[in-house]
């Protein structure tokens, strides 16, 4: 039972909020929706914002450098693999000839090739990549109250949606390893209220269901048959009757929280163009298969109507789901085994159509000067080809690569390189620290602020330097 101070919260009539909640917004799935989506707070912002958006396709499990934008002709076939470097639309910039619709787009993105970190793990990794900020060792694979938010929690938390729409959407998987959510995959410090709203096909800790092409829409969006868009607004006058100003008359910060969260709930159940932008079916054929029928495909699609629809930042973990014999569905890019069947028949033709897809969609729409595309995993893989069932390379953090589109970056270029086997950072070396402070800088914040955490300490929220190369 809801209480302040101890004592039940009741309206006049003697009936609690709570069973009140319970008869009616229960029933149409508002209050999941109002816990999902808690309170934004908004700060002041010091710089001239360059983009309002961002699109992180988190490649889980970590691509190849080597066989993605890397590529090292001349080391030994047991390193370099069977692809060969195409060239692009920039002189002098080659990439995979597995990726060639990308390399159509190269004046639309940069390539950082120097990225590097010390952690082997899937979840510390990820909770490097997707924050900025180290979590140690790879002893800490599992999540604690005190993470560090990742940049979608941040990005709410600074410029949080201005309609119904989420701030934050994270889909179409959870994250997790090793029995282990994802450390650093949502709020952290900064508190439940600034988790992703979660556009899922799989519960946490198992494996999505096959793909079937489409979507569901998120649970608890959609109104049940027999409730009507005016029968709940009914429903809501009633709560706000039976309320009786009770809010208004105890400020207690939870009751006026809650208030805040069924009052989104509600926003969203109501309005049309949320539910519109999670509905892919409403998409013309001709661009559904632009963007390929795969999951992969179909999650960038949806990532690009989100964005018009008004989300600041989607996190799309670029997922895929070929017949394999040894790798997990949930970290699609970790190949130990059959590296190049998966890359040949599956996973850089998925992401080259998706991707490329992407980019030129919003360049076409005039998105793209505002959307910042960016494209990683949480680490690359071994130079060196293993002898596993079909080939593969293992985890490798000292050097991978990632790309930038839009947002008002400069574009066609290559920021950094490694050495001669893809192995080790020869010059400009970049760490997720500075790539967490270009992020925030490009989205109008300066990457020193500092964010008070749920246990009022203020924290940075980066400590890195940003890439010159990119802002300019």
């Amino acid at each position: 039972m809801l209480q302040v101070l101890g004592q039940p919260a009741r309206g006049p009539n003697g009936v609690t909020r709570r069973e009140l909640l319970r008869a009616g917004m229960l029933a149409v799935g508002g209050l999941t929706l109002a816990d999902l989506l808690r309170c934004e707070g908004r700060a002041n912002l010091k710089t001239t914002p360059r983009a309002k958006h961002c699109i992180l396709v988190f490649l889980n499990g970590g691509p190849s450098q080597l066989d993605t934008f890397d590529l090292k002709p001349d080391a030994p076939s047991g390193i370099r693999g069977p692809y060969r470097p195409i060239a692009t639309r920039v002189p002098g910039i080659h990439i995979s000839e597995k990726l060639p619709r990308l390399a159509q787009l190269a004046d639309k993105f940069s390539i950082a090739r120097s990225f590097h970190h010390h952690l082997l793990a899937h979840n510390t990794g990820a909770a490097y990549a997707l924050s900025g900020h180290s979590p140690g060792s790879d002893a800490n694979i599992a999540p604690t109250a005190m993470d560090h938010p990742t940049y979608g929690s941040v990005v709410s938390r600074m410029i949080p949606a201005e309609s119904a729409i989420p701030s934050f959407v994270l889909m179409p998987t959870w994250l997790f390893d090793m029995g282990f959510p994802t450390p650093s995959a949502g709020g952290g410090w900064l508190g439940l209220a600034y988790d992703p709203f979660p556009l899922v096909r799989n519960q946490m800790m198992s494996a999505s269901p096959k793909w079937e092409g489409e979507f569901p829409l998120p649970q608890g969006l959609a109104l049940p048959l027999d409730v009507s868009a005016s029968r709940l607004s009914d429903r809501r006058a009633l709560l706000t009757r039976i309320d009786g100003g009770f809010t208004s008359e105890h400020q207690d910060a939870g009751l006026v929280t809650l208030d805040a969260h069924e009052q989104k709930g509600f926003e969203l159940l109501l309005a049309p163009e949320a539910r519109s932008a999670f509905d892919l079916k409403q998409e013309p054929t001709r661009v559904r298969d632009r963007y390929g029928r795969s999951e992969m495909g179909q999650v960038l699609l949806l990532s690009r109507r989100l964005i018009e629809a008004g989300v600041r930042f989607v996190t799309a973990n670029a997922v895929s789901d070929p017949p394999r014999k040894q790798l997990a569905s949930f970290q699609i890019w970790d190949t130990h085994f059959e590296h190049f069947r998966l890359y040949d028949s599956y996973l850089m033709h998925e992401l080259d159509q998706g991707l490329s897809a992407l980019i030129s969609d919003l360049d076409e729409r005039g998105l793209l000067a505002e959307t910042i595309v960016l494209v990683m995993g949480e680490f690359g893989r071994t130079p060196k080809i293993n002898d596993n069932d079909g080939g593969g390379r293992d985890h490798w953090p000292h050097a991978y690569s990632v790309l930038w589109a839009g947002g008002g970056a400069r574009a066609g270029q290559v920021i950094g390189s490694t050495d001669q086997h893809a192995a080790f950072v020869k010059d400009r070396p970049l760490k997720p620290d500075d790539l967490s402070a270009t992020l925030y800088e490009a989205l109008g914040f300066p990457h020193d602020t500092r964010l008070v955490d749920i246990s009022g300490r203020p924290r940075p929220i980066s400590e890195g330097t940003p890439i010159r190369e990119l802002l300019g």
